[in-house]
Formats: structure tokens, sequence, C-alpha cells
């Protein structure tokens, strides 16, 4: 978000800067505005940088054929919002403990941990952090080439899983029937986990299931599952338990993912495609 603020402030040097916030500008392309107010004639501009090229992007207002730009954390229920700040807050609480517990015995956090130190920990001083976790490890990220392909690149990963082959994103896109430059609905997308020629899983499903204990099913029974949120399709691999705090793998086809699957914290999902047999 420092590059919208830095060319904000070249663009309007007298303005004032009213906000930054992430937003999808283009779905599902993300980047960060700027509202700046140029106070000479009291005008406010925006200003967008691509998250991944860093580069600016043209302004584009919602019209009747578009949506133009929204906020993330807009398109997030108030319950989400409140759910996620809980989890974070109970994670920071439990970091700060441990660097307390860790103060307390003179260990030096900015410094390799050693056996002794993890001894000290252990005394009973400190809070130590249950975990349950599972990653199967695969499939491994693959990108989407296109904005409007996140459907077939999820798909596509969970074709190298389950059947060990790769279709391009292109053969995926056309049996969904997708329609370009528009994306794929979870309905569309069931025509080609279904199809015997596509993924060749008829009992695959869509669901608004989005638990924990759903996934941690799914994912103990070897079977990652395509991961929805509001605008866009990823794939989930597996979960993790922090104390209260859960989390999900995700394999994400878009570029700012740098093909590298990540942990995100349980909130964000909106419907999952599980694959059945």
């Amino acid at each position: 978000m420092n590059k919208s603020i830095e060319i904000a402030k070249k663009e309007y040097p007298t303005g004032e800067i009213k906000s930054t916030k992430m937003v999808v500008y283009d779905y599902p392309e993300i980047g960060a505005m700027t509202v700046v107010e140029d106070k000479t004639i009291g005008v406010e501009h925006r200003i967008f940088v691509d998250a991944y090229t860093l580069d600016a992007v043209p302004d584009r207002p919602a019209t009747k054929t578009h949506f133009g730009v929204w906020s993330i954390y807009e398109k997030i229920s108030k319950n989400k919002i409140d759910e996620n700040l809980k989890k974070w807050q109970s994670s920071d609480e439990l970091t700060k403990s441990i660097e307390q517990a860790a103060n307390n015995n003179g260990i030096n956090i900015n410094l390799p941990v050693s056996k002794e130190d993890i001894k000290k920990l252990s005394s009973g001083t400190a809070i130590v952090a249950t975990t349950i976790e599972k990653d199967l490890g695969t499939p491994t990220v693959y990108l989407q080439r296109k904005t409007y392909y996140c459907q077939p690149a999820s798909a596509q990963m969970l074709t190298k899983y389950y059947r060990d082959t790769k279709p391009s994103q292109d053969s995926i896109y056309s049996m969904m029937d997708g329609i370009a430059p528009n994306g794929v609905s979870n309905e569309k997308a069931l025509i080609y986990y279904r199809a015997s020629n596509g993924l060749n899983k008829p009992n695959s499903y869509n669901s608004s299931d989005v638990t924990f204990n759903k996934a941690v099913t799914e994912i103990n029974n070897y079977r990652p599952f395509m991961s929805g949120t509001s605008t866009h399709a990823r794939v989930c691999r597996g979960y993790k338990q922090v104390d209260s705090a859960q989390y999900l793998r995700i394999c994400d086809p878009y570029p700012t993912s740098l093909g590298m699957a990540y942990w995100e914290a349980l909130g964000s999902e909106n419907d999952r495609i599980y694959v059945g047999s």
C-alpha cells in the first residue's frame, strides 16, 4: 500500500490523504487504493496500484455493466470480521505470553533457541500452544493463465492430484462452458468435475458447509477440495489448529501467491466443491 501512497503524494503534493485500503479493482486482480483530496479545488481522487506488479492502474468507476472497484473488507460479513479479530487477538495474546515467559527466563528471542532455552520454557512458566496440523503437501500451486481462470486453474490442480494428469486450463474452461472474459460458477465447474473425460468424480458437489470440522474430515481422507470466496476459487490441501485459532492450507492460483501454498485463517470462504468418488 506504500506504493499507492507514494504515487498519491507525487501527483497531488498539496493534497490530503484520506484513506488507503486493499481493493479488488478488476476481479480477481487486487491492489491498493489511496483516496487523496485536492485541497485547491476540493475534489477527491483515487490512486490504484496493482498488488502484484506495483504498477499504477487507471481508475474505473462502476457502471451498469461493470462492478467497478470494491474493498475486500466490505465483502466480509460483520460476524466473520469479529470472529477473525478474536482469533487474531487470541494468537497475539499467546505470542505475548511466550515472549514474556522467555524474558522472565533470560532468553533472548532474537537469537536461535537452544535446548537449554526450551527446557526453561517447559518448566511450567511458559504457555505452550497445542497444535494439530495436516498438510497433504500436494497438489502444488498452478497459477491461473488468465484473470478469469481461477476455477480452471483450481480444477487443474485437483486433476493432477486425483488423476495425475494436467489438462490445459483452456480445455477445462471450455468444458465448464466458460464464456470469455467471465469467470465460472461452481455449478458450471461441476460439469468438469463430474464428466468422465474431466476430473471423473461424478459425486462431487457444491456446498456451503465451510466449517473447520468438514475440512478436517476431507483432508484426513486425502480429499483436497475447491475452497471458494465470494470472488475467487482456490484449493485447500491441509488444516492446522493452534489452540483455538484455525487455519487452512491454501493453494491459490492468483499470481500474488507466487506459486506458494500458504496458511489462511478460517473465515474467508463462502462455499466449497467437495470431490466425491
